[in-house]
């Protein structure tokens, strides 16, 4: 990558400003700063930046102190690659590429508008536009998704992500994702009635999922509607439970997947087998929540990745019998979402999104001579950030030459559809991938999501997603407490008495609404 320079207003910027230039500066591609005298002060922008995290000033005139600083000229003219920081219109003689963000492929926007119509659209998004002789091409994306409760915090975290464009910047992207977007046939609805509606869900239903076996009439190079007339449900479930996650190993002739229950409140790993119909729990190591049994072969023997984010990392396991044996770990201090591994040109690679930012966004990739040698971090990492086309969908395979990763739509919700991206490059140094084709249920379907596929001889198997009736289940899991485990054994996440106490207030506030009507609104304000 060549070394790039940037354009800002003054020597005081933005957190995430500060955050992008730090990384250019430690991976030595920063070339210089350009200064403009813009001041950019309003006292409404001002406020926001107590409330935003990465909208905190940070003075930079003492760091990075063997970096020019160039003050800018009207009319002067600069040569190399240059990204635009400045609040301000570009309004100097500029013949090279400059990179910019914009909500648009077109528009530069800036701070104060561009996350504003963010938080109108429900959709954090922000494009690396790049500007050659008045020709625009977006050559990253950043798609993140929402904190819940938390406008505040859903913005922090989205111009924290802005920084990782700059490393894996292309000569120019493939938007096919943004028709995932456009087509979504579920939208955020506002208003009295939808209010009422979500509550009543809420209390009401809960979603549950279940495996299904779905003929092979799937053309992965478009849009395809799940035809509900053609699933075959693998298991009868019962409403307090689901299984979900299939892998098929075509090596014992079995399913693996997620057997999940509400009052337990913690995913375990089974194995079904189509020779006699059994299923037979999968030993695991400690009390967490495992899902997401992702299994590969390796010199004539099974092994299994299975996400098990609250570890805090992801290992790889021998599979003997109903028992795991660990046999090596990918990566430490690392919440891997769906793990996902495949072997592509003697190299062996784990894709798997950051727990820590929310599961859904950022992909990030391991690699490895075999399964069982030293694990290295692609060069990339993140290599891609987006809410619709980033987190495992099932086993990667192969469709003639090409290599195809299944991933998990998750715009406007978690398990809105599949989506199918073809890997056109893929080594240590490199990734790039194209959006190709979907698989989502029919708008008017019983099924109202889906997100892993894996196939058999026979048929395709999927896991799909109905509401169920289940008052009060929410409930259920509010009073759940999860534990998560570290080095020095089992610890509390979230302890029993906290999540009874916030159930108790939580009716206190109703009864004091049924005796004072909205005046109790007085007594917490």
């Amino acid at each position: 990558m060549n070394k790039t320079s940037v354009v800002i207003d003054g020597h005081t910027v933005s957190h995430w400003k500060y955050q992008l230039i730090d990384r250019l500066y430690k991976e030595n591609n920063l070339k210089n700063i350009y200064l403009t005298n813009h001041n950019n002060f309003t006292l409404a922008f001002s406020v926001n930046r107590f409330l935003i995290k990465n909208l905190f000033k940070i003075t930079i005139s003492e760091l990075f102190e063997e970096i020019d600083r160039i003050p800018i000229i009207e009319n002067s003219q600069y040569s190399g690659d240059l990204i635009w920081l400045s609040e301000t219109p570009i309004d100097f003689t500029y013949n090279e590429n400059i990179y910019y963000f914009s909500n648009e492929s077109s528009d530069q926007k800036f701070e104060k508008s561009y996350y504003i119509k963010n938080l109108k659209d429900h959709k954090f998004i922000t494009y690396l536009t790049l500007r050659t002789k008045n020709i625009n091409k977006i050559v990253n994306v950043s798609w993140t998704e929402e904190a819940k409760f938390s406008e505040s915090k859903t913005i922090s975290k989205h111009l924290e992500s802005l920084k990782f464009l700059i490393t894996n910047r292309r000569t120019e992207i493939n938007t096919n994702y943004k028709k995932l977007m456009n087509n979504s046939d579920s939208v955020r609805n506002s208003g009295l009635i939808s209010l009422i509606k979500k509550i009543y869900y809420l209390v009401f239903n809960y979603p549950s999922w279940s495996i299904y076996t779905y003929p092979k009439i799937l053309d992965i190079f478009g849009q395809n509607s799940l035809d509900e007339s053609m699933v075959k449900k693998v298991f009868n479930d019962r409403t307090w439970s689901f299984k979900a996650d299939p892998f098929y190993s075509e090596n014992d002739n079995s399913l693996y997947f997620e057997k999940f229950n509400y009052f337990l409140g913690t995913g375990k790993l089974a194995k079904y087998s189509f020779e006699n119909k059994s299923i037979k729990d999968i030993k695991t190591f400690n009390n967490i929540h495992y899902s997401y049994p992702c299994i590969f072969e390796y010199e004539g023997k099974t092994y299994l990745i299975p996400e098990g984010a609250q570890n805090n990392k992801i290992d790889i396991y021998r599979v003997d019998q109903e028992s795991l044996v660990k046999v090596n770990t990918v990566v430490s201090d690392f919440a891997g979402v769906d793990p996902t591994i495949v072997e592509h040109n003697n190299i062996w690679y784990v894709f798997a999104t950051d727990g820590r930012m929310g599961g859904h966004s950022y992909l990030n990739i391991f690699y490895a001579k075999n399964p069982l040698d030293e694990w290295m971090q692609h060069n990339l990492n993140p290599v891609k950030i987006n809410l619709s086309n980033s987190r495992g969908g099932g086993s990667i395979f192969r469709e003639g030459d090409s290599l195809i990763r299944p991933a998990q739509n998750c715009f406007p919700d978690y398990g809105t559809s599949l989506v199918f991206n073809k890997i056109n490059y893929l080594t240590p140094d490199k990734f790039e991938e194209t959006v190709i084709g979907e698989l989502k249920p029919h708008k008017n379907s019983i099924f109202k999501g889906i997100h892993t596929i894996s196939k058999n001889k026979e048929s395709l198997i999927v896991d799909l997603k109905t509401n169920e009736y289940f008052p009060f289940a929410r409930f259920i899991t509010l009073l759940r407490a999860r534990v998560k485990s570290d080095d020095a054994g089992l610890l509390l996440e979230n302890s029993l008495f906290k999540r009874i106490a916030v159930i108790f207030l939580f009716l206190v506030f109703v009864i004091l609404i049924y005796l004072f009507g909205w005046r109790a609104l007085s007594l917490f304000v």
